[in-house]
């Protein structure tokens, strides 16, 4: 009778010896291919590759395949996906809190937002861990800025155009309709069509999209003063988390958090660089003087008192407030 039992044992000793089936974590984001965002989560899933050799594979979808942020936050939480690459606005969609740093003009200059991040980045992480997911990393993705089909100084100049803000964000377009621009929504994928046939006449974005999205070629005049810092960070979802092996958490992590810190560290470069480019192809910095940036940060100031308490609280803006302040004494 052994002999017949041979075959059966062969198998399930096979089966016991054959090595477990990878986890793979599927992240999405909006920058596209090339971009600093993406290069560097390229770089990560490499990593991820050596540490766990193999056991734990990390996904890319970049270029917004997986949707806009509004998607990608619906995938994570049903699970299709099991982390985000986001801007500040998808991380406000689910910790409303984090969207202070972005008001219009209210941060002023780089160092102002290095002390902001430092200050506030734990905080956030424990605000994102209650909702049952894992900041692994939180980076500055440059600044805001208008890009328009005719030159902007002013805020008169900006609401005589029609303005594109990114999709699926009802809320902010109403901000900017009550602040009186002329401003619609416009997804991540329609904006390039929409600027070159005209049916918007101006956008804001992050120098670095503009650059890697072409928008600035058919929206060519960018006024100097910025609009507000980005920040892109990474969730990772706590119950995905839970299934990697205990021993490659923090090595995994730790790839990320080095993401954190170079494109923190490089980020400044990769915008002059990024800007320089695109004066080479036409884009043309139309000076803003210090009257007109006066009225910039009055139309900031009004944007402000329509969002602070409702799409975001005042106790959150009040600590990013202080530490401004506390900064600038």
């Amino acid at each position: 009778m052994r002999p017949a039992r041979l075959p059966a044992a062969a198998l399930l000793l096979a089966t016991c010896l054959a090595p477990l089936p990878a986890l793979t974590v599927k992240i999405a984001t909006l920058a596209p291919e090339g971009s600093p965002w993406v290069d560097g989560l390229r770089r990560v899933a490499g990593e991820w590759e050596r540490v766990s050799g193999g056991r734990v594979e990390l996904k890319i979808y970049a270029g917004g395949v997986a949707g806009e942020e509004p998607d990608m936050i619906r995938k994570l939480r049903i699970g299709q996906l099991q982390g985000a690459a986001l801007t500040q606005l998808g991380l406000g969609l689910l910790e409303p809190d984090i969207l202070a740093v972005s008001v219009p003009f209210l941060v002023r200059d780089e160092r102002e937002l290095d002390h902001l991040l430092a200050a506030t980045r734990p905080h956030y992480a424990e605000l994102f861990a209650r909702r049952g997911f894992r900041l692994a990393a939180l980076a500055k993705g440059g600044w805001v800025h208008f890009f328009a089909r005719e030159a902007v100084v002013r805020p008169a100049d900006l609401r005589r155009l029609k303005l594109a803000v990114p999709g699926g964000e009802p809320e902010f377009v109403e901000t900017w309709r009550r602040m009186g621009f002329n401003a619609f929504s416009l997804s991540i994928n329609d904006l390039l069509t929409g600027l070159e046939a005209g049916l918007a006449d101006a956008c804001y974005a992050p120098l670095l999209a503009a650059a890697s999205f072409q928008w600035f070629g058919s929206a060519r005049y960018m006024p100097s003063l910025a609009v507000a810092p980005v920040l892109g960070g990474i969730l990772l979802s706590e119950r995905t988390l839970q299934q990697v092996p205990a021993e490659l958490h923090a090595p995994l992590l730790a790839a990320f958090a080095g993401l954190e810190a170079d494109l923190n560290q490089r980020m400044e470069s990769l915008e002059a660089e990024a800007l320089s480019a695109m004066k080479r192809h036409g884009l043309v910095v139309v000076p803003v003087p210090p009257e007109a940036e006066v009225q910039w940060r009055e139309v900031g100031a009004s944007g402000a008192s329509l969002v602070v308490g409702r799409s975001f609280s005042l106790e959150s803006f009040q600590r990013v407030e202080g530490l401004l302040e506390e900064y600038r004494r």
